[in-house]
């Protein structure tokens, strides 16, 4: 069955967060809706509609994520269900197509999206292209190897006004460091990272926003919320990890050195980052700290070309790559990737190729963190060992990616 696939009006915004919170399991709120709609781009925002009612939704935020040695508009998926009465009718189908066509109409060559099931996304060319792990660490068995360096500068709470008027210019300049990382439009840090509606707080205290300043400046930050908890008159209390950023390794010791500090903590989390986290390689007793790794960041290439044209790569090489596309047209082919570490081109080409992949499997590597091997030895990759190896260490990148952000 075919249905009216198109970006939404201003007055069915409404509908559009009816049916979004039906396929979420949350009731619809006013407030919510009117606070969300400082960061909604009606014209990036799409409905399918059976009957002149919305059945299924998807949207984006457009912004800009770190690549290895570079920056790269990027498509932030978000948003997308499908009413429960309109399942298994292709109603995604139709808004993840026409949705990846309006991204390269646009002349961006990257969506990524955070999945809600790991079942998916794979279908409609997403691949996973940044794990996580979430860490919780007793503070009881949070004391640091002796052998790192004190950090010379000092760590200080911001008020939230300080937090507004310094922390946009210092997450923008740590971010650009990290593939994976996203731009923060004002909008965005007004409604996502400083509002802080109690309804959304878990239990957990207001932001508490920590700065790190060295001999040159503020070097790094965290984002932190508190829950206090007792059980017999002993301290239970969770310290939730948001944002952490740091650009040296002074910043990150000092900050997670106060963090471990806190007073009436049993455990401090951190559910949000890249894996490993740096903070095990601080640990004394990094067994102790309980991890969980599971899928971040998936990503999708539309335009293979302009998003390897926009990489560094790990080393100096010449490939060629054979690309499957089997859900958008256009985008498949034969490319030439030639370049290395201060620079890449890749066009398409006629000549044979080194190795053969899926559209997934790109997405997973391209940000240097994908395991090559893993993907060879299912068959998703293939070539021969030499040709393998080549792609591993091209695609590859020794710092590995990182996605502090929820969209």
């Amino acid at each position: 069955m075919e249905y009216e696939v198109r970006h939404i009006a201003q007055e069915e915004l409404e509908a559009f967060r009816r049916c979004l919170g039906l396929a979420f399991g949350h009731d619809y709120d006013p407030e919510h809706l009117e606070r969300g709609r400082k960061i909604f781009e009606f014209d990036r925002n799409m409905a399918a509609f059976d009957g002149g009612n919305i059945v299924g939704t998807c949207g984006i935020f457009s912004t800009e994520m770190a690549v290895p040695g570079g920056n790269l508009p990027v498509a932030a998926v978000t948003m997308v269900t499908v009413a429960p009465t309109h399942r298994r009718r292709g109603v995604a189908s139709g808004l993840m197509r026409r949705q990846l066509e309006h991204v390269r109409e646009r002349g961006e060559s990257i969506a990524i999206l955070w999945a809600s099931e790991s079942s998916i996304y794979g279908r409609f060319g997403y691949g996973v292209a940044i794990e996580m792990e979430v860490t919780h660490i007793p503070r009881v068995h949070s004391a640091r190897r002796t052998d790192l360096a004190r950090p010379g500068g000092a760590v200080r709470l911001l008020s939230e006004n300080e937090a507004r008027a310094l922390l946009p210019d210092l997450h923008e300049s740590i971010r650009r460091q990290f593939p994976g990382e996203l731009r923060r439009t004002p909008p965005w840090w007004d409604v996502r990272i400083c509002s802080d509606p109690k309804e959304f707080r878990d239990g957990f205290t207001a932001n508490h926003y920590l700065l790190y300043e060295g001999a040159a400046g503020p070097e790094g930050f965290a984002r932190y919320r508190i829950k206090a908890a007792w059980d017999e008159w002993q301290p239970k209390g969770v310290v939730r990890v948001g944002d952490f950023f740091a650009a040296t390794a002074d910043a990150t010791v000092a900050l997670w050195d106060y963090l471990f500090g806190i007073d009436l903590i049993e455990t401090i989390d951190m559910e949000v980052g890249g894996t490993p986290d740096p903070v095990i390689a601080m640990l004394a007793d990094p067994r102790r700290a309980k991890r969980s790794r599971t899928d971040a960041i998936w990503l999708r290439i539309v335009d293979v070309e302009a998003a390897l044209s926009g990489r560094l790569l790990g080393c100096e090489g010449r490939l060629v790559l054979e690309v499957e596309d089997a859900f958008l047209d256009g985008v498949g082919g034969t490319f030439e990737l030639e370049g290395g570490p201060t620079g890449a081109v890749c066009r398409r080409t006629t000549a044979s190729a080194n190795v053969r992949l899926d559209i997934e499997s790109l997405g997973t590597l391209f940000l240097g963190a994908g395991n090559l091997d893993q993907l060879a030895r299912v068959g998703r990759v293939t070539g021969t060992a030499e040709s393998l190896a080549r792609a591993q260490a091209m695609l590859g990148w020794w710092r590995a990616p990182h996605c502090q952000e929820h969209f």
